[in-house]
Formats: structure tokens, C-alpha cells, sequence
């Protein structure tokens, strides 16, 4: 006798929520699965079919979740999922699940209505910041003049404190232009989360725009670009989905 095929785990991927009446067709996730929309009080959670044989975590995959919901934010209000979020292949399962979670996820596509995400990254172009620091601070321009012919690679008290008056002027310098930046963008954005940025970083701020005042934003940084460009590199990224204000949502 022929032994049965055994069946894969199939579950339900989530890219997240989005009003109901949302057109999903034509928009293809993880495996390259066509995505669903499962509708229920008003609400459509976006999902596809996937093998429940791996968990979800390459980069690939990573990707496409991030190509179905940054499609979806073009077109319509939604509230993304956390990469890797999962629900029973069972769409009575799916419904109960909006049911239950309904009135958080109506309150979130409401403050979220009309936006998306702009991310904006602007960081310093070493050479010129640190001609800027020599310049501007006596204590700095002394100490590089006392080690620039130190043999490289040697350790020197003299290095150490040059280390530290330098990362003390960025510091400062970071927060005062960073400050001169959001006086710039604030007027124009609903909400922003300022995220944790690098030496040379002046500021790393995810940005929650009303679609009609994109164009006004994107003007003010040129704007501003143009004042700034020897020193400061900027580079806005978006529209994308509102990922950066939705952490307060818990998924399945």
C-alpha cells in the first residue's frame, strides 16, 4: 500500500491591517506566495500562504515583507506588522483575531490616516567637521599639532586625550545641528522618533508626514541642503509604511 503524503504546516504570514475594500491583487510576499485579504469589521488583514516547516528570518524574506507593505502604504492607510509575525491557516481564526484586537487596530489606521514614513539621515563629512573642530577649538588643534608626526599605530597619552576633545566637540556640535535640522522639519511632520545614529551622524529620524505635506518637506530640505552641503550630507528615504509608530501594538 502506498504510503500518504504528508502534508507541510501551512500557516498564514501577516504584513498587517489595512481598511476593508483594500485591492490587494497583483501584490506578491514571502515565496512569492499572492497575498490575501481577510476582511472582518471593517478591517482586512493582509497575509499569504507559508510553510510553517522554517520560520521566516532571511534576508530575502525581510524584503519582500517590506516591498508588500510599503505597496500597500502607497495606496491606502496601514499598520504593519512586525517582520516575521505569523496566524493560524484558518480564517475564522484570522477574523477572531481582528475582532479581538479591532478597536486598537482602528484607533492606530486612525492616527496613522493620510500619513506615511519618511526616513531622514544626515550626517557630517569628516574631513570638513574636523577641520571645523580644529579651527574652532584651541585644545584640539593643539593636541593634533603635538602628535601629527607620531609614528602611526603608537600609543601616546597625547592620542588618547585627542580622542576625547574631539568626540566631545562632535557631541556638541551633533546637538546644536541637530536642533537646527528639526527646526527645519518639525513644522512639516505630524510625530517623529529620533534613532540612536553613529560618530558622523547628525541626526537619524524616522518621520510621520500627512501625504499632502511631503512635497512641502522634501522642498525645505533642499532648500536646506543647499546652505549645508559642504559640511552635511542628507538623504530622505520614503514614503514607506509607518513601521516606527507602531511598537506599541502587540501581533500574534
Amino acid at each position: 500500500m502506498a504510503e500518504a503524503a504528508v502534508l507541510p504546516d501551512v500557516g498564514l504570514y501577516f504584513y498587517g491591517v489595512v481598511p476593508a475594500g483594500t485591492d490587494v491583487a497583483g501584490l506578491h510576499g514571502l515565496d512569492d506566495v499572492e497575498v490575501e485579504a481577510v476582511e472582518h469589521g471593517g478591517l482586512s488583514a493582509v497575509v499569504s500562504k507559508l510553510s510553517l516547516d522554517r520560520p521566516p528570518g532571511r534576508s530575502a524574506e525581510l524584503v519582500a515583507h517590506a516591498r508588500v507593505v510599503d505597496a500597500l502604504a502607497a495606496v491606502t492607510d496601514v499598520v504593519p506588522a512586525q517582520f516575521g509575525s505569523a496566524l493560524d491557516n484558518d480564517l475564522t481564526e484570522v477574523a477572531g483575531f481582528l475582532d479581538d484586537e479591532g478597536d486598537r487596530f482602528r484607533s492606530a489606521l486612525n492616527r496613522l490616516g493620510g500619513k506615511v514614513q519618511l526616513n531622514l539621515r544626515a550626517s557630517y563629512e569628516p574631513d570638513q567637521v574636523l577641520a571645523e573642530l580644529v579651527r574652532q577649538d584651541p585644545l584640539v588643534a593643539e593636541l593634533r599639532s603635538r602628535t601629527r608626526e607620531l609614528p602611526a599605530g603608537l600609543p601616546h597619552p597625547d592620542l588618547v586625550r585627542l580622542g576625547e576633545a574631539v568626540s566631545r566637540g562632535l557631541t556638541l556640535k551633533r546637538v546644536e545641528d541637530a536642533e537646527s535640522l528639526l527646526d527645519v522639519v518639525l513644522p512639516h511632520v505630524s510625530e517623529h522618533v529620533q534613532r540612536p545614529g553613529g560618530e558622523y551622524d547628525v541626526l537619524d529620524a524616522a518621520l510621520l508626514v500627512e501625504r499632502s505635506a511631503t512635497t512641502a518637506l522634501e522642498q525645505a530640505l533642499e532648500d536646506l541642503a543647499e546652505v549645508v552641503h559642504e559640511r552635511i550630507r542628507m538623504r530622505l528615504v520614503g514614503p514607506v509604511a509607518p513601521y516606527d509608530f507602531v511598537e506599541d501594538l502587540t501581533w500574534a
